[in-house]
């Protein structure tokens, strides 16, 4: 989605997607850009971009917020390059399965490299992705909210959001819902997010 072309964006953001390998970070970044899902995607490996523009009112005039979006392969050996790629982050989604407990108990540890690295203080959203596999007759056992409810108290963070990429469920409101964080933290001026 492009907006005005001819005048730049007002704002640019780095947003950042964590979490384990295979959690839907990638399902994720191409349902909201391109309005695409694929269930045999690829892991990513390494880093991937994209960008997507948000529309919004500074002063009585539409503009857009264009977000650069790093999409970031969970497997082992590429948490060696976790510090380049977290840099100047201004927002940070951490993506975990609701229907797979190891990958929010593996949040954990991404966690930790944000507090090392001294980013606790950016704008966060926990993200609980494949909601459609367990509103169905999957079969599959989601984590209870209690436990997720546990983490979230456990790291002071409160932002939490169920999504499916697949049925796309919540994934424009997830974007719009961090970029309204990251504009209230640094203070910037708009209307409102359209």
């Amino acid at each position: 989605m492009t907006f005005h072309q001819e005048v730049g964006p007002t704002y640019i953001f780095k947003l950042v997607l964590i979490g384990s390998g295979g959690v839907g970070k990638t399902c994720i970044a191409r349902r909201l850009c391109f309005d695409t899902f694929d269930a045999n995607t690829q892991l990513t490996i390494g880093i991937d971009f994209y960008t997507y523009d948000i529309p919004i009112v500074v002063e009585g005039e539409e503009t857009f917020v264009r977000h650069t979006i790093w999409d970031f392969g969970g497997q082992e050996q590429f948490k060696k390059l976790f510090k380049y790629y977290i840099d100047g982050a201004d927002g940070i989604f951490l993506v975990f399965e609701l229907v797979n407990m190891e990958t929010l108990t593996r949040l954990d540890w991404w966690y930790d490299q944000i507090k090392a690295y001294q980013l606790h203080n950016r704008p966060k959203i926990l993200i609980g992705t494949k909601l459609d596999l367990i509103q169905g007759n999957s079969g599959k056992q989601k984590i209870d909210d209690l436990i997720i409810e546990q983490f979230l108290n456990n790291h002071n963070e409160k932002d939490y959001v169920k999504t499916s990429s697949k049925e796309n469920i919540n994934i424009l409101h997830t974007f719009k819902e961090m970029t309204k964080k990251i504009l209230d933290s640094h203070q910037l001026d708009y209307d409102k997010i359209l």
